[in-house]
């Protein structure tokens, strides 16, 4: 794999990613009511910079139509980024690095929303380290062509992300998902019991997966494996929906759901193919030091 195919994948990843939280943003909603209106958090400031009670902030219409204002701006920069990210190259303006910057960043704000929309469960927010760290590893690919190092953060990326995914899916650490379970009955003709004990396994594989990645001997099978369950989990969201009715309303609420997590499956393939031509550059050497 040269540099060009895999920056293009970089570039393809990243534009899924804001493409499908722009498309959240924009027609449906994100969690940042969480922070808006955590009283413990916010009351004292909103006393001394307002001058109001808490009551009659979270009862305020305008407040919430800021929240809905700020969503919508963002789902805008996301837009943008999406654009950016197929169109930025090595001689691209300044500005445009700016924005993804920011872009970057605002995912990384996301991801801490959501985490603490979900009780504060700190593998939620690593659980999203493909979809912040794509972004952050195109601006540093076409900044430093170190294609080894960016292999190494993105093999971290998906450690972490299935790490994660995998202690969720095995209920231990952290409950299991209800819409996991949701999912898996909805897509496959089985009982409650085997979804869970299915999930379970899928769990396992997931640190397998983590640890194995790092091995040069089991690298390359675990990432098949990790492309295949990273595209499988990215469409079981619209799959699942349309378990319920098959329609246009239907796939516009779960499309942006599988779109910002195909990258799950694109970059263990990414890693796979350059692993693959490295390692055939590899035969190919020796080879011809055999045959010298």
């Amino acid at each position: 794999m040269n540099n060009k195919t895999l920056l293009q994948f970089l570039k393809i990843s990243s534009f899924f990613i804001f493409f499908g939280r722009a498309y959240q943003h924009l027609f449906w909603d994100a969690p940042y009511r969480s922070f808006f209106w955590d009283q413990k958090l916010l009351e004292p400031i909103i006393n001394f910079v307002f001058d109001t009670t808490w009551q009659s902030y979270v009862t305020n219409l305008n407040t919430d139509y800021a929240i809905q204002i700020l969503t919508r701006s963002i789902g805008i920069l996301y837009v943008i980024c999406a654009v950016i990210s197929i169109a930025i190259n090595e001689n691209s303006k300044k500005w445009m690095g700016n924005v993804l910057t920011l872009g970057a960043v605002s995912l990384i704000f996301l991801a801490l929303m959501i985490t603490k929309d979900k009780f504060y469960h700190l593998i939620m927010f690593f659980e999203h380290t493909i979809q912040f760290g794509v972004p952050v590893a195109l601006l540093y690919f076409l900044k430093d062509k170190n294609t080894s190092l960016l292999v190494f953060y993105l093999k971290i990326f998906i450690a972490l992300t299935f790490t994660c995914h995998g202690m969720y899916a095995i209920g231990v650490f952290y409950p299991l998902p209800g819409d996991f379970v949701t999912m898996t009955l909805n897509i496959l003709p089985i009982q409650e019991e085997m979804a869970k004990n299915l999930l379970f396994l899928a769990g396992i594989l997931d640190f397998v997966i983590a640890i194995a990645i790092f091995i040069p001997k089991f690298s390359r099978p675990v990432l098949v494996y990790a492309c295949f369950w990273g595209f499988i989990t990215a469409f079981a969201r619209i799959i699942s929906g349309l378990h319920y009715d098959i329609s246009l309303s239907i796939v516009h609420q779960y499309t942006y759901l599988m779109i910002y997590r195909l990258p799950h499956g694109m970059i263990p393939l990414l890693v796979y193919l350059y692993l693959t031509k490295k390692n055939s550059k590899k035969s190919v050497v020796s080879k011809s030091l055999a045959s010298a």
